[in-house]
């Protein structure tokens, strides 16, 4: 090789190497928990209170939408889920509420639902991402960040909380819940506060790492317990509520906005909670079975829900750091017409940072055709240098 060829070797390699991306740790690779698919699931009071539909995900992953109006047994009207554009809408339009269960304050949870939910109502599980499959041991769920997007409109009735729902069993695939289970609620938005009701025992405080609206913070929670949910042989739930928006006595969380935390710092809590409140190695042996994503919603005195939400994008995103934004600019309108009332066209607006890949396409995107394109201009220049180096021995 002659002397000459080498200053332009060199400037072709670091040519190269500035097409090649940088560290993965400076991307927030993000797996979108909602389709980019159009449907609407329409649902009738009562008729068809586990009314459900699939819709795909990447990696052929699947997550389920249902009404969920478990405590339902008398009224009129319906709910109504539409999928566009990777947002889901949901419209509650119920008079003549007759709750099963009287005295609890939910009528149903409209939600998204993901893993396996093996015992009633729905007896079914979805796929799931390689990187999640459920039911999974507790102690191997993976640092994955899951971050909703949301906002919730009222006109009349309440909702109780806007929230994830986890289950926790201690034999995957059973069929029904026990002693030995677990419940575990977060409350992204709380109507109430449960300090004082009978049954239910303040269990202090825990931290963990929070995204508020695309700030990283640590984020104090309440955390209450009711030892057995539904009786003797019930499971325990657990609830943590943010301490946000403190008025009335209570924490409330928001109403909108974008809210984040880790799985593994969330399941891990829990079973450090479970772990200490039983007083013994009981929370060993637990998995993790399925994530719901919705909200509790409830009737006014008279018997009326009329209330509609939006979860603008539910992802599951690694690698985000203080450093980091997630945004996103949309504005979503839906028209929804029942037969009790016209819910005339709606226009919700959110405004929030967000730098990810939250469709089929840019995950694709993103995992696949980088990596053919920076291999495609490497090899570009290598024939370019080869050739270069060939003239200038020749030349030598």
């Amino acid at each position: 090789m002659s002397p000459r060829a080498l200053p332009l070797l060199a400037v072709l390699i670091l040519l190269a190497l500035a097409v090649t991306p940088q560290a993965s740790a400076q991307c927030m690779v993000c797996y979108p928990m909602i389709s980019n698919a159009s449907y609407t699931l329409f649902s009738y009071a009562v008729l068809s209170n586990y009314n459900a539909y699939f819709m795909k995900l990447p990696q052929g992953a699947t997550a389920m939408i249902s009404p969920m109006l478990w405590n339902l047994v008398g009224g009129n009207g319906n709910v109504t889920m539409v999928l566009s554009d990777g947002h889901l809408a949901v419209y509650v339009n119920i008079t003549g509420v007759v709750r099963a269960l009287s005295f609890t304050p939910v009528v149903g949870f409209p939600d998204i639902m993901y893993g396996d939910y093996s015992w009633g109502p729905f007896y079914t599980m979805t796929s799931t991402y390689s990187f999640l499959r459920l039911p999974m041991p507790t102690g191997q769920v993976p640092s994955l960040w899951s971050i909703v997007n949301y906002s919730l409109s009222l006109r009349e009735g309440s909702y109780n909380d806007f929230s994830y729902d986890i289950w926790l069993v201690r034999h995957p695939g059973a069929t029904s819940l026990g002693p030995s289970d677990v419940e575990l609620m977060l409350w992204m938005y709380a109507n109430q506060s449960l300090a004082g009701l009978p049954y239910w025992v303040t269990w202090g405080n825990v931290t963990m790492p929070t995204i508020i609206d695309g700030q990283l913070e640590n984020l104090s929670y309440q955390v209450f317990i009711l030892p057995r949910n539904g009786g003797p042989s019930g499971w325990m739930l657990i609830i943590l509520v943010p301490e946000l928006n403190y008025s009335e006595g209570a924490y409330h969380g928001f109403t909108r906005g974008v809210f984040g935390v880790n799985l593994r710092d969330l399941i891990s809590t829990a079973v450090n909670i479970v772990g200490e409140f039983n007083g013994t190695q009981w929370e060993s042996g637990l998995y993790l079975s399925v994530i719901q994503l919705g909200a509790e919603v409830d009737a006014s005195g008279n018997g009326t829900m009329l209330m509609n939400f939006t979860v603008y994008s539910w992802d599951l995103c690694g690698n985000f750091s203080a450093t980091q934004t997630y945004t996103v600019t949309q504005t979503v309108t839906r028209t929804v017409t029942s037969t009790l009332t016209s819910i005339s066209t709606t226009t919700l607006t959110s405004t929030v940072n967000r730098t990810l890949y939250s469709t089929v396409t840019e995950v694709v995107k993103e995992v696949l055709l980088t990596p053919i394109i920076v291999a495609a201009a490497v090899a570009v220049i290598a024939v370019a240098a080869a050739a270069a180096l060939t003239v200038m021995t020749r030349r030598g």
